[in-house]
């Protein structure tokens, strides 16, 4: 078999050795002792086994099976290389489907191979391993990390961009603003970079180095690299056709590419003046003539490819537009895999089949899905770097390809007919613009530049505006373009796909007085309505009483008049603005999509990866907006940011209200949205007015993939509701068997992803006994707000004021080990001190802004730590917020009431000792960690989150908390004894689990809790 037919079958450490023997390499197997070998406690904890699995010349490679693959891959990396020893690195993520390979050279590379969808460049990479020369250990380290070289060439590619970016927009109109800077740069370097993948097809004169040869023409000339060369190329030869170009026929056999892309952009219009030459010159140098480019989505390594494009819109945005935009780049494989769901989904529900036929039928290529699939309109209403229109684009195409047209003409037809996007960042729209006109170039045989058919026009389908701001989404009706207008609209678009000069700019206004005129029926109809409703409140307030008087309104009345009366003035507000601006000054779906809700009342498919953003990083303006319009957001509205709604949530409530009867929603959300109570009111929306095909963790097989923390979950909905005994899959792959009873969570409730046999041994566990939450509160641990500051002082302080803390990772079952020393600067009573002891408080005094700027600080002494209370209870239960499992300690006694719990704990006080052993043997049960294991949220590596949520919903029994057994078995086992069999026979006779019952708990206990 090949490498690539390998890959799917991986499933444990003893797969690898035949897999590198299949690259070429020597086959090896010899386990290695984990801790021994790396002689690190914590990172061999994290590693379930190793092996050395292959050799390659003098150099070994080590395999490895661990929760977190890829972090694992460049700790054991690191370790090895500081140790002196040149080997491989292959670790396994059982989980998480995922191979990562790594070496020990000094900065290594890394590559993520995604088991059941590899990329073609990983796949390629992975190849070439097995070709290298065989040599001495050093010589093959360097080889190898050349070979996974991969993501090491993006970054330096995509830094030089940056760093390219910044230089010009520092050169450009010093009139523009900052932001407009960039944005004009970041139009000029697209349009560059786009040529150079154009260059690489032969288009430009059939030349190889046209772009160079012509930077050099001009600067030989003393001309101006912007003004002589640039713009004459941009808006004198591509966007002309050959018959219509005067000077710029210089230029050779360059095609008419029209599209959009080398049309003047308004800010050029607004700032003419031209980028000297020093900046470019350097852009042309250092950036673009660096890097060899290729056209094809999936190349060699070694070339920078469209496919590597997405990494640009989150490359070149600052971190701190990313966080608060919310905004990262989605991995291919993944796209695929949300794509493949939903589109299944969406055959299914049309023809009435299960997902498992669709997906056969789909990858059968089966003719007779053409019509369904030709018809089909898919958004992005968030479309970021374009990933997941490329992918339909691509799927679509894939499917049809056995028709006569050929695979560009195919695709341009899809592009056409088929796919709708909308951001609020325009550069969004053009990366995503550039990404699919990339496709169909990619696609194209033709050799002769002056036969090359010009790009279509995308600017009608891919739009920039806001899709979750909508100011009439507060009057509570649905706007609905008349057919008319529909057709109207589609006939523009479509006559505007392909036009070229003037006709195209005659349509593009023409397209935008439709609009606006769709936008004004809507509007008139709905005016109308409220008209009526208004008249007909006033009639019932005319009517005579018995005695011949009106009767008046009463004060339900009032109130419902006002009400009409101002989504009547809204109303009419925006048909002013709609006669002011002779266009539609807001993003309308309904006026500029008006051809697919006119013919379809919405699309058959919205997904994407919508920006997750926090509350807090909301304006206080936009959270308002959002708790009006969206009722999913306003359900899960408090007053703590905690339990605040991500921004994901009101774009899956826009989705959800996008999408045609019987469409398919499909997105990448937080999560959380399976358990938290922000999310109870869609949830509860969901499961009940939507069949659920996926409720799908990712945290194992996603996170990983993400450049940021993030813990994904994929949901796949259609807008109808469930049919009797629909079940719900914990999983992505269509093929797979619903595993979970929609019935079982419909409601607010979590959704747990469990089987039946599960869930009923769960809910025997709960048994109508009180929740833990109902005896004790939980709160979380003490809060520096500034642990470089309060944690293992370096300097000499005042010895009575140093208390020994725990972490969540100093926590084990009945005890706490270990800890850090913390600067305890309050009092018995838990308030801060009013004085500082000398040595202390000239240690904090340079420190006094850093302290006071603390996102907690609230005034007082700027010493102050935060949620103290806990903390000074002397019998506490305390444990870990991220664990593999539920592990409680007490801290009772003279020694154990004096530590601190900090913010990685969790603690409830309790009023004796007695209380605190017997909780925390309660907690530790088998049983009580199965049941906290469904609840909790999942993190990376195998972890889960054990918040007050979770361990608060934890069933407590009266009879547990009086039960001296209880307490006996936690100081047993504080003495090392193990007493877990004990312990989980008690606890199952206090909550009356049958024999059945406790198996199945068992089983869930000892594997990751499936979760939507």
């Amino acid at each position: 078999m090949s490498p690539g037919e390998w890959l799917p079958a991986l499933r444990r450490l003893e797969d690898l050795p035949p897999l590198f023997e299949a690259l070429g390499l020597i086959h090896l197997w010899t386990p290695i002792p984990v801790l021994e070998w790396l002689g690190d406690p914590r990172l061999a904890g994290r590693i379930e086994r190793a092996a050395i699995v292959a050799r390659q010349g003098d150099l070994e490679w080590y395999g490895i099976e661990a929760g977190d693959p890829a972090a694992i891959a460049r700790k054991v990396a690191r370790r090895l290389a500081l140790r002196g020893i040149a080997a491989g690195v292959a670790v396994l993520g059982r989980e998480a489907r995922t191979l990562v390979l790594a070496t020990t050279a000094p900065d290594p590379d890394t590559l993520v191979i995604h088991l059941g969808a590899a990329e073609p460049r990983a796949l390629d990479a992975l190849s070439r391993l097995g070709c290298l020369p065989l040599d001495n250990a050093a010589a093959t380290l360097a080889r190898i990390g050349e070979c996974l070289g991969t993501e090491r060439l993006g970054r330096r590619f995509f830094e030089q961009f940056r760093l390219t970016l910044e230089a010009l927009a520092a050169a450009s109109d010093r009139e523009a603003r900052p932001d407009e800077r960039r944005q004009l740069a970041l139009i000029q370097l697209t349009r560059v970079l786009f040529l150079y993948f154009v260059q690489a097809k032969g288009w430009l004169d059939g030349r190889p180095d046209f772009l160079r040869r012509e930077v050099d023409r001009c600067l030989t000339r003393r001309g101006k690299l912007h003004g002589d060369f640039l713009k004459p190329l941009f808006f004198g030869t591509l966007n002309r056709p050959m018959a219509e170009r005067t000077g710029a026929r210089a230029f050779g056999r360059v095609p008419f590419l029209n599209g959009g892309l080398f049309e003047p952009h308004p800010l050029e219009r607004r700032f003419r003046a031209d980028c000297p030459n020093a900046p470019w010159q350097a852009a042309f140098d250092e950036l673009f003539e660096r890097f060899v480019f290729t056209v094809r989505e999936g190349a060699e390594a070694g070339s920078i490819a469209p496919d590597m494009l997405g990494r640009v819109f989150e490359g070149v945005m600052a971190p701190a537009d990313r966080r608060s935009s919310g905004t990262y780049y989605t991995p291919p494989a993944l796209v695929g895999q949300l794509l493949d769901a939903a589109f299944a989904a969406h055959i299914s529900q049309r023809l009435g089949i299960g997902d498992r036929e669709a997906s056969d039928r789909l990858d059968g290529g089966d003719p007779a899905l053409h019509p369904l699939l030709e018809s089909v309109r898919l958004l992005d209403p968030a479309v970021g770097s374009g990933a997941f229109l490329l992918g339909a684009l691509e799927k679509l195409a894939g499917w049809q390809v056995g028709k006569t047209a050929s695979l560009v003409e195919l695709r341009r037809r899809i592009l056409g007919r088929s796919l709708y996007g909308v951001d609020l960042d325009p550069m969004a729209v053009r990366l995503t613009e550039l990404r699919l006109w990339l496709a169909v170039v990619a696609e194209d045989r033709e050799t002769d530049p002056r036969k090359v058919e010009p790009l279509p026009n995308l600017d009608a389908l891919i739009r920039q505006g806001d899709a979750l701001r909508d100011p009439l989404a507060v009057i509570g009706e649905t706007l609905r373009p008349t057919p008319s207008a529909g057709r109207t609209i589609a006939e523009l678009k479509r006559r505007l796909y392909p036009a070229t000069g003037t006709d195209k700019r005659e349509l593009a206004r023409a397209l935008r007085r439709a609009e606006m005129l769709a936008a004004k029926e809507c509007l008139s109809t709905v005016e109308w309505k409220m008209e009526r409703q208004a008249a007909e409140c006033l009639a019932s307030g005319k009517e005579q009483t018995l005695f011949g008087s009106p009767a008046g309104l009463d004060a339900a009345g009032r109130k419902h008049l006002a009400e009409i009366r101002d989504r009547l003035r809204r109303v009419r507000g925006c048909r002013r603005a709609l006669d002011r601006t002779g266009a539609v000054p807001w993003f309308q779906f309904e006026a500029h999509f008006a051809d697919v809700f006119a013919a379809n009342g919405g699309f058959d498919i919205v997904c994407g990866n919508p920006p997750w953003v926090r509350a807090e990083q909301l304006s206080r303006g936009f959270r308002q907006s959002l708790s009006t319009q969206y009722r999913w957001w306003k359900g899960g509205h408090s007053s703590g940011y905690g339990h605040q709604p991500d921004l994901a949530i009101a774009f899956l409530e826009r989705a959800a209200g996008l999408v045609a009867p019987g469409g398919t929603v499909a997105m990448l959300v937080p999560g959380k949205l399976a358990t938290a109570a922000y999310a109870r009111t869609a949830r509860s929306a969901l499961s009940e007015g939507f069949t659920l095909h996926s409720s799908a963790d990712l945290t194992a097989t996603g996170a990983g993939a993400f450049a940021a923390t993030v813990y994904p979950m994929a949901l796949v909905a259609t807008r109808h509701p469930p049919a009797a005994g629909h079940s719900v899959r914990a999983s992505l792959d269509p093929r797979v068997e619903g595993e979970v009873s929609q019935a079982d969570i419909t409601g607010g409730a979590p959704w747990v992803m469990v089987s039946s046999a599960e869930r009923e041994a769960l809910e025997a566990a709960a048994g109508g006994h009180p929740d833990l939450c109902s005896h004790y509160s939980i709160q979380l641990g003490v809060k520096t707000g500034a642990n470089e500051i309060f944690l293992d002082p370096v300097e000499p302080v005042e010895a009575n004021l140093i208390r020994w803390a725990i972490r969540g990772r100093d926590i084990r079952p009945f005890i706490a080990r270990g800890g850090v020393r913390l600067l305890w600067t309050h009092g018995a009573d838990g308030q801060p001190l009013a004085k500082l002891p000398p040595r202390v408080a000239a240690y904090l005094a340079p420190k006094q802004g850093t302290l006071r700027a603390r996102a907690d600080y609230a005034g007082g002494p700027p010493w102050s730590l935060f949620r103290t209370g806990p903390a000074q209870s002397p019998h506490r239960v305390v444990w870990s917020d991220l664990a593999r499992r539920l592990s409680a300690a007490p801290l009772t006694g003279p020694l154990e009431s004096t530590r601190i719990p900090l913010n990685t704990c969790y603690v409830i006080a309790t009023a004796t000792d007695s209380a605190a052993l017997r909780l925390s043997a309660w907690l530790n049960s088998s049983w009580i960690r199965a049941v906290a294991r469904a609840a909790a949220s999942p993190a990376r590596g195998g972890y889960f989150r054990f918040d007050a949520r979770a361990v608060g919903g934890v069933p407590l029994v009266d009879s547990a908390l009086a039960d001296p057994a209880l307490e006996a078995i936690a100081r047993s086992a504080a003495g090392g004894r193990d007493v877990q069999e004990a312990l989980d026979e008690l606890a199952a006779a206090h909550l009356g689990l049958a024999g059945r019952h406790r198996a199945a708990l068992l089983a869930l206990a000892g594997r990751p809790a499936r979760r939507g």
